[in-house]
């Protein structure tokens, strides 16, 4: 069976290679695993060296697979909160999200109605069909009721209900601010980001690739620039 786990990790596994598929210079996922498998074996090799005779991790190992390999910030940024969203990690947001919906239904509340198949005057048929209805909001209901519990009246009604339904906002307000249980977020956020995620450092890359390998590399911003307008093309089209 599936579970919310698995779907998680998959998110953040799908995210990381979405990443790499856009980092300059350009490297296939399996080359890049490779990479990291190679480096880890030198890792392991470089903690078996007495403390006192280890050499600089960096002179041993290189730099970590990732260094070599560029992503802007920003853009990677909105690469991974298009993951957020799709998999609806942001519990404080989603929750935020809620009271604001309940807050809305309850200045303008609406419910299912079914309307019955009915035959008209001219002995034509109409099929049933769900329609909706709009009954009386959370203050007129309120102000109803004390008028007619208390003998209040529409204006001393008026005053009361809108008292009340802002302590009704009050606790709503105070709901969102304890709401703090955002774990999946987290999860994600520290697997890719605190996780092999690409260098946001474009002269470190550059520098990593001419120190350690001898190749010379040019980067070019405008690709991520040139992509972010065809993206907001497609949303302006829609």
């Amino acid at each position: 069976m599936v579970t919310r786990n698995d779907i998680l990790s998959k998110a953040a596994d799908d995210c990381m290679k979405e990443l790499y598929s856009k980092v300059q210079p350009r490297v296939e996922w399996e080359v890049f695993e490779k990479h990291c498998e190679e480096y880890t074996k030198k890792y392991r090799e470089w903690e078996q060296i007495d403390r006192d005779k280890r050499p600089d991790i960096k002179e041993y190992c290189g730099p970590k697979p990732y260094e070599f390999y560029y992503l802007p910030a920003d853009y990677m940024k909105e690469v991974c909160e298009s993951y957020i969203d799709a998999y609806r990690l942001d519990q404080k947001k989603e929750f935020e999200g809620i009271i604001k919906i309940l807050k809305n239904y309850f200045k303008e509340p609406i419910v299912d109605k079914y309307i019955d198949d009915y035959t008209d005057e001219h002995g034509n048929h109409h099929p049933g069909y769900r329609s909706y209805d709009h009954p009386a909001n959370l203050k007129s209901r309120i102000e109803g009721l004390l008028r007619s519990k208390c003998s209040l009246n529409a204006e001393q009604g008026e005053s009361m209900s809108e008292e009340i339904c802002g302590m009704v906002d009050k606790f709503f307000a105070m709901a969102e601010s304890f709401f703090n249980w955002n774990r999946e977020l987290n999860a994600f956020n520290m697997t890719v980001y605190l996780g092999p995620s690409p260098n946001s450092n474009k002269q470190a890359v550059i520098d990593n690739w001419k120190q350690y390998k001898g190749i010379n590399i040019t980067i070019d911003d405008s690709i991520y620039k040139e992509e972010d307008e065809w993206f907001e093309e497609e949303e302006a089209d829609e």
